[in-house]
């Protein structure tokens, strides 16, 4: 679908400098090849090339079936499920991927990569302003934000019926 829609992004071909639009084997071929350190550099010379000052980011996750199989017969033969969860971090303002994180453990949640993303980001540019949903709502997140990178963090609570009174942490309050 990504080389369908390559032909209609007229700019971003004028951008990359392609004569002619690849075949979508080369880009399997690409992708199967490349490290996952180089996919990292590649995604922050983007946010470098824009010349921003402050990354404007948010952070979400989603989960994607791994086999072709259907849900019949993966519950007749008895096989079990597989997963993947991707998390991407963007700039919202730019709407650049600024760091993704795929991990083949769905079980987990999604509060588990937020750090590591974070702080990699935090890397390319300063944050100013991080975004996540519900998934994410920690106090560790919230102190990491605000105290050592300096931004500002927007986190749902992931339990808004609770009282004020009986949520914990200073930042965690602040959104009630």
């Amino acid at each position: 679908m990504f080389t369908d829609w390559l032909v209609e992004a007229y700019y971003l071909r004028l951008f990359l400098q392609l004569s002619k639009i690849p075949h979508y084997t080369t880009l399997q071929k690409f992708t199967d090849r490349i490290n996952i350190m180089m996919l990292g550099k590649i995604l922050s010379s983007f946010i470098l090339f824009t010349g921003t000052r402050h990354i404007f980011t948010s952070i979400d996750s989603t989960g994607f079936k791994i086999t072709h199989a259907s849900e019949y017969y993966t519950i007749r033969a008895k096989l079990r499920k597989k997963y993947a969860k991707l998390s991407i971090g963007a700039d919202v303002l730019k709407q650049i991927i600024c760091n993704i994180k795929v991990r083949r453990a769905p079980t987990r949640h999604d509060n588990i990569d937020f750090r590591p993303m974070i702080i990699r980001i935090s890397k390319i540019k300063p944050l100013s302003v991080v975004v996540a949903d519900k998934g994410y709502d920690s106090e560790d997140n919230h102190v990491l934000v605000r105290e050592k990178l300096d931004g500002y963090s927007i986190i749902s609570p992931r339990y808004e019926q609770v009282s004020i009174w009986k949520t914990r942490g200073k930042y965690r309050t602040e959104k009630k």
